[in-house]
């Protein structure tokens, strides 16, 4: 527990900075967010649809909700111009009023969380409360997933891949008001809760809690987007291909799991329902294009590395690439990472990483070619970046066995790769700070910031880049001990437990449904050896 509780005041507090340091309505399509969550939290579900595709919901919210719209406009896809051109929110003006957006008929149960602030707090206040909901919201999920992986048998090496492969954009995103951001965390949460749970499977109870958080996040990953439920079938599959048959055979004896599998069919089948009565792509804006699926596919497949930056710092409304220093770093980061699992890791694993990795290149011109007819080329780096968690998190999972030692020369390299990690995630925040207090002209430089800021974010530009480097540096303290600290599993979210790992580990356990048969195979030949009732040559035969 002290680890999950570790990691969500960690990423909670690294993502709700990034809520405070964006400029309200600054990360992509956060007004139509906004305005649903309002919506969604005073009874209005979906609106009154529009007619024609692209065609915005029309809701009621507050006044200053509905103002939310035009806040942007000034520096939205202008990087040269600072947030300080942005007129204020009229915190006062909470009459009712008719807004605009094109969220309206996405799926519900986000908003119904991220807007209760909005019944509290107005004007600018309730915004920033909102994002920070949101912030912990997503915190939760992605600080359950790191737990998940530090508690496995072997969890050193899968937590730091973990918690390294966080970019910055996922903390970037946190702390906006967008279903995108709890899409990622549900989805990492998923992938590790079951990890976990099937490694612990047939062994005793411990792996009933980790069943049942994978349940809770699968139910509610499956209704936060459009896509979310092939996130989740992916998720899913990895983790049952990495640890093989014999836990899914165990599994599927205990009533329990089929609980488990009730709640989860329970949330797709609401999921699933909603897109159906909704239409939830109806509101989409964009320009239809006439161009057959292949040309499609040609042009999504030129754009693949082109999305990359999405999937690391690309901040505003896709208008600041983030430095190309970070996205060096998360590249090396994320590339050696997949070398390393697709090298050293077993078949099954081996299997399921290069799965989801054709996935990430397959399925964006795959989910584009029904809607380029509609609405154009809309895709983004972002929509996918749920999927490149749960790939750094089998990554990680797969890379379990390899033992890490505790030379001077690893405990230095683990280092400079925390070292990194801390450098890109504080390189990019300050980045975003420099974008929108005097904007990006070639002409200025940093100094400006001190003396000429356009645009100042609550408690200053400066008091914010030193708490966010403050929690940085104390976050790679942790890590580091953590990873050298005792043996695996010390870090340990639940109780010790025996464990069965996939079929390929050594010492693994077998379970053959008989209590206390719970030893590692090599234990058990070694008493078969030992044993009186073995002697003459048979002993020496192993």
């Amino acid at each position: 527990m002290r680890t999950f509780i570790t990691a969500f005041i960690v990423l909670g507090m690294l993502s709700s900075l990034w809520a405070l340091a964006s400029p309200l309505m600054s990360s992509p399509d956060e007004p139509a967010h906004t305005i649903k969550a309002a919506a969604v939290v005073r009874g209005q579900l979906q609106g009154k649809n529009g007619a024609a595709q692209g065609e915005r919901t029309v809701v009621t919210v507050p006044a200053y909700i509905a103002s939310v719209e035009g806040l942007p406009a000034c520096f939205a896809w202008k990087p040269l111009v600072a947030a300080g051109c942005a007129p204020q929110v009229p915190a006062s003006d909470t009459n009712p009023e008719e807004a605009r957006t094109s969220a309206g008929n996405y799926n519900p149960m986000y908003y119904a969380v991220t807007g209760l602030p909005s019944l509290v707090f107005s004007g600018a206040k309730a915004i920033y409360a909102m994002r920070i909901a949101s912030a912990l919201i997503v915190s939760a999920f992605l600080a359950l997933a790191l737990a998940s992986l530090a508690s496995l048998r072997r969890g050193r090496l899968p937590l730091l891949i973990g918690a390294v492969s966080l970019t910055p954009m996922v903390f970037y995103l946190g702390g906006a008001i967008n279903p995108n951001a709890l899409e990622i965390g549900a989805s990492m949460a998923v992938f590790a809760t079951l990890c976990l749970a099937l490694e612990r499977m047939g062994s005793s109870a411990t792996w009933k809690r980790p069943l049942a958080a994978m349940a809770v996040s699968a139910a509610i990953l499956a209704n936060t987007r459009a896509a979310s439920l092939l996130w989740l079938a992916l998720a899913v599959a990895a983790a049952l291909l990495i640890f093989g048959r014999r836990p899914l055979q165990l599994a599927v004896r205990q009533r329990f799991v089929w609980l488990m599998a009730a709640i989860v069919a329970a949330g797709c089948g609401l999921s699933i329902l909603w897109l159906k009565t909704a239409d939830s792509f109806q509101s989409l804006l964009g320009e239809g294009i006439d161009a057959t699926p292949i040309q499609i596919v040609a042009v999504m497949l030129d754009r693949t590395f082109e999305f990359a930056a999405g999937y690391v710092s690309y901040l505003g409304w896709l208008d600041t690439r983030g430095p190309s220093g970070v996205l060096v770093i998360w590249s090396v980061l994320i590339g050696a990472t997949l070398i390393a699992a697709l090298s050293f890791s077993r078949r099954s694993s081996r299997f399921a990483v290069g799965g989801l990795l054709l996935a990430m290149v397959a399925l964006p011109p795959l989910l584009q070619i029904p809607l380029a007819k509609d609405v154009g080329y809309i895709w983004q780096g972002r929509y996918i970046l749920a999927l490149l968690v749960v790939m750094t998190a089998a990554c990680a999972v797969a890379l379990r066995h390899v033992s890490l030692p505790r030379g001077t020369a690893v405990r230095r390299s683990v280092g400079i790769t925390v070292g990194l990690a801390v450098f890109g995630h504080f390189y990019s925040f300050v980045f975003g700070l420099r974008r929108y207090t005097i904007g990006l002209q070639e002409s200025s430089n940093w100094s400006d910031m001190v003396d000429k800021a356009q645009w100042q974010p609550p408690l200053g530009w400066v008091a914010l880049a030193l708490l966010y480097l403050a929690v940085l540096a104390a976050a790679a303290v942790v890590l580091h001990r953590a990873v050298f600290a005792g043996a695996d599993g010390d870090t340990r979210l639940l109780d010790d437990a025996r464990f069965i790992g996939d079929a390929s580990l050594p010492e693994e356990r077998a379970i053959d449904g008989r209590r206390g048969e719970g030893k590692p195979v090599r234990a058990r030949q070694q008493d078969k050896l030992t044993s009186p009732a073995v002697s003459g040559p048979e002993a020496g035969n192993s």
